[in-house]
């Protein structure tokens, strides 16, 4: 019986564990963008504290009308107006170019972003981490390492979103056929989960001893 129960434990919670944290993620990122405006766009003056779920709706409807501004001439024209302005601040500049080029990068229709899984050699020589390639460096790079330099993102564990960028010799990336979704998971479980032979993500089972299936990757 406490086996069983023991069994009953462990399954319900690698059930309700994933459902749990996922739905309290979607939670705090409505309650987030519901908040983003303030009280008095939530309909403060309706209720006290705003009605709950219109700041929500708000913050949509300024992204399409702003999306739907942006695709027409006059919009086109404000919004290079105001990018002007910004770009003239050293300080404001930066930041702007940085998460404008990196949205377009998240956001559009560039498929080459994320798309090729690599091994390379890090930290050091024998040792190998999967990478995400990027986009190529500037010629100026190239130029003074005297050879093709390929752009590489390392994810780190846990986090699949930091770790670094690193710029390796096009002959040292070694490919796989892995996906980035599958290297995703494989990072955010630190090795547990891992993509089996027909493509499709497995757990690894525990063992008493010897290396992980992948080899030393």
């Amino acid at each position: 019986m406490l086996k069983r129960l023991r069994t009953y434990f462990a399954t319900g919670l690698l059930v309700l564990a994933p459902l749990v944290v996922t739905g309290y993620v979607i939670f705090r990122l409505l309650f987030f963008m519901d908040h983003l405006l303030g009280t008095t766009v939530r309909g403060g003056y309706i209720r006290p504290g705003g009605v709950p779920g219109l700041g929500f709706l708000t913050v949509i409807v300024i992204i399409l009308v702003t999306g739907a501004l942006a695709n027409n001439f006059l919009g086109r024209w404000i919004g290079n107006m105001l990018e002007g302005a910004i770009v003239r601040v050293p300080f404001l500049r930066g930041i702007y170019s940085t998460l404008k080029e990196l949205g377009e990068a998240l956001l559009s229709d560039r498929k080459a972003a994320f798309q090729r899984v690599v091994l390379v050699p890090f930290p050091s020589p024998g040792v190998y981490c999967l990478g995400l390639v990027t986009s190529a460096p500037p010629k100026s790079m190239r130029d003074a390492a005297g050879t093709v330099l390929e752009g590489v993102f390392i994810p780190s564990v846990p986090n699949p979103t930091t770790g670094p960028l690193v710029y390796y010799p096009r002959e040292q990336l070694i490919p796989t056929t892995l996906r980035v979704e599958q290297v995703i998971k494989m990072v955010v479980s630190a090795g547990v989960v891992v993509p089996m032979e027909n493509g499709d993500i497995a757990s690894l089972p525990a063992t008493g001893g010897g290396p992980a299936p992948g080899g030393g990757a």
